[in-house]
């Protein structure tokens, strides 16, 4: 491995994953726009405009999950199990298909409602094209696997313009060497691609906290009880979404994809009717969360439906992350843990965004089982780094939870089902 070209190509790693992150995030822009757009166009005509979006939202989904299977299987899902798998030597790479499948099924699956997430998919796709140039520059194959790690860090960068967390995936999550060049590499590559995507799109943090900040240190208590509902309520999250990927499995078998993809676009579509801003890709809903636009009364019914649609969405087989989902789930059980805190002990001063702020970080912490990338993930998406002890605390304590309670990582489990799949096709 020759230094001396590898940092060049870093550099460029860092330019194209950008360059696609500013594309795929004005292209899902559009498309949940677009959306938004129809929904409040056709609201006028009654149960005939329902009809109108539950149809385009089916249509949209059916196409989705019809192209993932059609060109390009591997890019079902957040793609992050895939990077991990081949840089574990457990997966070969995919083929390069899987970028143009990713880039539109995921506008399309997105935009037509699936609550799921951008990071996913430039996650993949951000790896493949680092992987690619490492191919066209003539590097050999250790160089190209560290190229696309170093392009999956750089592409969760692109999606939340968080260059340390993108650096964190690759060393806590995704099994990165920790030598000098893979973690000096990734943040390279991610701060190139994160310069990229404010100079296109501004600087505005997606989930700025409404609050006084610092926070007051007897907050530390909340958080900690917040990360313990977290981890209870991450691990239930995985033993679910793997039994329904199971069941979906069984169902394909039995009834045309296309036909369960577009059944669940319709619900989502119905869902869309009545709460715009909830399907889609989720990082939107969230901010509202966070600056207290939903209620209780309404987090009560809107947790298990997100959480249900959240379930489904992963487990038809369209191109989505679960890391912008989780960020809703969290937010909505932090409003509901605010509520239940307040009613025991009604003189804490305790903001619902900071318990808001915590559900995220824990939620993240539970299920990714990547503490140091959640907690660092939500101090970028905020731009609040006064508020590191909150979420360092329910971070910690959402992933001790969820340990004793015996959840896996879901993308350690997502893997070894995947290895599983490609052992059976091998046998047939």
């Amino acid at each position: 491995m020759s230094e001396r070209r590898l940092w060049p190509a870093i550099f460029a790693c860092g330019v194209l994953v950008g360059a696609l992150s500013i594309a795929f995030h004005v292209g899902l822009d559009l498309a949940l726009e677009g959306r938004q757009w129809l929904t409040a166009l056709v609201k006028p005509f009654g149960v005939a405009g329902a009809a109108i979006l539950i149809a385009v939202c089916a249509a949209a989904v059916a196409f989705a999950v019809w192209l993932t299977e059609r060109f390009a299987p591997q890019a079902a899902g957040s793609g992050i199990q895939h990077v991990k798998g081949v840089e574990l030597g457990r997966l070969p790479l995919w083929p390069l298909s899987v970028v143009w499948v990713k880039f539109v099924g995921g506008i399309a699956g997105i935009g037509g409602g699936l609550l799921l997430g951008r990071e996913g998919p430039t996650v993949q796709m951000g790896a493949s094209l680092s992987d690619h140039l490492g191919a066209r520059l003539g590097f050999d194959t250790d160089t190209r696997r560290v190229l696309l790690v170093i392009g999956a860090g750089a592409g969760l960068a692109g999606a939340f313009n968080a260059p340390l967390a993108g650096t964190l995936l690759v060393v806590e999550e995704l099994g990165g060497r920790f030598v000098p060049v893979v973690y000096l590499g990734t943040l390279l590559a991610a701060v190139v691609t994160d310069l990229s995507v404010r100079v296109c799109l501004g600087q505005v943090a997606e989930l700025s906290l409404p609050v006084e900040l610092p926070p007051r240190l007897a907050m530390l208590a909340p958080a900690l009880v917040m990360g313990v509902a977290a981890g209870g309520f991450g691990a239930s999250f995985n033993a679910v979404l793997l039994r329904a990927l199971d069941t979906v499995v069984r169902w394909k078998a039995r009834a045309p994809h296309w036909l369960l993809a577009a059944a669940l676009g319709a619900a989502l579509g119905a869902i869309a009717w009545f709460e715009p801003a909830l399907p889609g890709g989720g990082t939107d809903f969230a901010a509202r969360v966070l600056a207290g636009a939903t209620p209780l009364r309404e987090v009560l019914w809107l947790l298990p439906l997100a959480f249900a649609m959240t379930i489904a969405s992963y487990a038809i087989g369209a191109p989505g992350g679960i890391f912008a989902p989780l960020l809703v789930l969290g937010a909505l059980l932090g409003v509901a843990a605010h509520a239940g805190w307040l009613a025991l002990s009604p003189a804490t001063v305790a903001p619902m965004p900071l318990f808001a702020a915590a559900g995220m970080a824990g939620l993240f912490a539970a299920i990714v089982r990547s503490p140091f990338t959640g907690a660092v993930l939500m101090i970028e998406m905020t731009g609040s780094y006064a508020i590191v002890l909150l979420l360092v605390a329910a971070s910690l304590s959402a992933h001790a939870v969820a340990a004793a309670l015996g959840s896996r990582p879901i993308y350690e489990s997502l893997l070894d089902r995947e290895c599983e799949r490609r052992a059976r096709e091998e046998v047939r």
